[in-house]
């Protein structure tokens, strides 16, 4: 493995222009860059080749180098490159391949006392399960059991988001640990031939005396290995028909045994009445995950039918998608799923209270419920069988991932058309705000991560101005307001993000809108405009009301518009959003706004409710 510290140093150096810096450099990586090609490669002789134009690349492309940090994984990733492009590969792999199997059972690989700990044809049947899996299989491996390489860099070094090199490592995992099956060895045995191979392909003893891989490397967490036991159908959103209140939505901590996990065999179990779901002649099979935590993003997965249609859903961190009728049309939407009576959407791990407040504000029925509050990730199971309102949940434990229960019978020769718009399918975009609110300038802008694992690489943030003057800022790690009285007051990260798009939470913004208003005691009407693709959310807070126009189909706000207390217009602010950098960007540089020195100031606020009452 190659440590930071080994080469940070070094990195920085060569980046300033000393030219004595890369050499060294070379010298301390080129060993541990090799047995990384070999990995994969499986061939001496490519190793040596690719090995020698990935550092000659290197040297080439050396200052588009941004972070020192990110050096070891930015050189993989040259590495990997290399290994893709390469056309002799694939034929000499092949005719290589039978020849290093049968060398490797004699040849201790530079490693003499290994041979005498390894029996030959231990290490020949590990390396033929090695030669099954592709090239980007045995890359994720390589980074993660060899050099401790977390996901979100493999995720860099391989070209796909965070969650998919989750699949990919979890898919190797499994095709490895059916090849080691077929060979004789256990189903329990996959870690040991990891360390094994480790140390056959290690560059010296040294090294292979370091090798060491445990059962917490493998791990992918619950959405990866919910994801991955399904086929590529299984990609599937709802966006019509039933009012369902279900999902399953996902991401990538982990579901093993922690203790904070619930146990095997112990499910919790809720039966709930829900009135938004208005038919009674539905079946409904659904699940909702928690990447972090019941407060946290969720997403969700839908079985709907009724005597007239069916649906098949899922929102997963690619995107929505929504099949109807087992058609031949799978279609990917901009928005999440919303109740089509417009009731709010209830999530089972609501607490008692907020379900109370969404019930007596939208005319549903509350009624006593589970409280599934947990600070690690959390799967629920869903049903509800045709004659009932009645929805039954239940936490599933990570064992229940059975495959069958990710599948999905659509069928595999389905069109799939991309509805998304350009900002959509980027996954994320900027966003401003222009407007006046009681003759008060209003400016803003923001970043808005459509999908949670988009919100780990580009996370939101908010800062607003009012009259040129910042007030708020957000940077998704500490929020600060400047206050009307000209105090500086601290915020938990993410306060002012409240009440403005937030789908990255996985609900659509018609319900986050609405259930960060509930969160802050504020009530509220829904109505649908003329133009069936827009509707109006008005919060009514004593000060005056606030109107959000919302497009149904974009899952974006398009106005805020205020009612004073006797009901004039006193104000609207328009937003807009973009793929690209607005060109007013002194707004994007952090405001030299003084963190509160104190403790956090109020563990909730609502910054628009604070600018009606006058505290902005």
């Amino acid at each position: 493995m190659v440590v930071p510290h080994e080469y940070k140093e070094l990195v920085e150096q060569a980046l300033e222009g000393n030219k004595d810096a890369l050499p060294k450099l070379v010298e301390i990586i080129h060993e541990s860059l090799r047995s990384y090609i070999f990995r994969i490669t499986l061939s001496e002789d490519l190793a040596d080749d690719i090995l020698q134009e990935t550092i000659l690349e290197m040297y080439k492309i050396f200052g588009q180098l941004r972070r020192s940090d990110h050096f070891w994984s930015w050189l993989c990733k040259i590495a990997l490159n290399k290994i893709r492009s390469n056309s002799r590969m694939q034929t000499r792999r092949k005719r290589l391949l039978q020849k290093h199997a049968e060398e490797l059972s004699r040849k201790p690989l530079n490693l003499e006392g290994l041979a005498s700990l390894i029996n030959g044809e231990i290490k020949q049947a590990i390396f033929h399960a090695m030669s099954k899996l592709t090239e980007r299989q045995k890359a994720v491996l390589s980074l993660r059991c060899y050099d401790d390489m977390p996901y979100s860099q493999i995720a860099d070094v391989i070209g796909v988001s965070e969650l998919n090199s989750r699949l990919l490592f979890y898919r190797a995992k499994k095709k490895l640990q059916k090849q080691l099956f077929k060979s004789g060895f256990g189903r329990k045995s996959i870690l040991a031939a990891l360390i094994i191979f480790g140390k056959m392909t290690a560059p010296n003893e040294a090294a292979a005396a370091q090798i060491c891989v445990t059962s917490s490397t493998l791990g992918v967490g619950a959405l990866a290995t919910t994801i991955a036991v399904a086929t590529t159908k299984t990609a599937l959103t709802l966006s019509a028909g039933g009012v369902i209140t279900l999902g399953l939505i996902a991401a990538g901590t982990s579901l093993d045994n922690s203790k904070d996990t619930l146990k095997p065999h112990q499910p919790t179990n809720a039966v709930v009445q829900n009135n938004s779901i208005t038919s009674e002649d539905t079946d409904i099979e659904g699940y909702y995950y928690y990447p972090r935590g019941s407060n946290g993003p969720v997403m969700m997965r839908l079985s709907i039918s009724t005597e007239k249609a069916s649906y098949q859903v899922l929102q997963n961190d690619n995107g929505n998608y929504f099949l109807e009728n087992m058609g031949q049309k799978v279609r990917i939407n901009n928005h999440h799923y919303w109740n089509p009576n417009l009731s709010v959407m209830i999530l089972p791990t609501d607490s008692p209270e907020l379900a109370m407040f969404l019930g007596n504000f939208e005319n549903q029925q509350s009624n006593s419920r589970m409280n599934f509050s947990t600070t690690r990730d959390l799967l629920i199971a869903a049903s509800k069988r045709k004659g009932t309102n009645n929805i039954t949940f239940s936490v599933q434990h990570y064992d229940a991932l059975m495959e069958e229960r990710f599948q999905y019978n659509w069928p595999a020769d389905s069109t799939v058309i991309d509805n998304r718009d350009s900002i959509h399918q980027q996954g994320w975009c900027y966003f401003t705000m222009k407007g006046t609110f009681k003759g008060r300038e209003i400016s803003g802008l923001g970043q808005i991560p459509f999908k949670y694992p988009a919100s780990q690489t580009r996370p939101a943030w908010f800062a607003l101005k009012i009259d040129g003057i910042i007030k708020l800022f957000d940077s998704g790690k500490n929020a600060v307001m400047n206050n009307a009285n000209g105090s500086i007051v601290s915020y938990p990260a993410q306060t002012f993000l409240t009440g403005l798009n937030k789908s990255w939470m996985g609900l659509h913004c018609i319900d986050t809108v609405r259930r960060d208003a509930a969160l802050s005691k504020i009530p509220f009407k829904t109505e649908m405009l003329a133009d069936e693709a827009l509707c109006k959310v008005s919060l009514l807070h004593p000060k005056g009301t606030i109107e959000y126009t919302i497009d149904l189909y974009k899952d974006l706000i398009e106005k805020i518009s205020f009612l004073d207390e006797s009901g004039n217009p006193c104000g609207d602010i328009i937003l807009n959003y973009s793929v690209t950098a607005p060109t007013n960007l002194e707004l994007f540089k952090k405001p030299a706004l003084k963190k509160y020195s104190g403790s956090i100031k109020r563990e909730r606020i609502h910054w628009l409710a604070e600018l009606v009452a006058g505290n902005l």
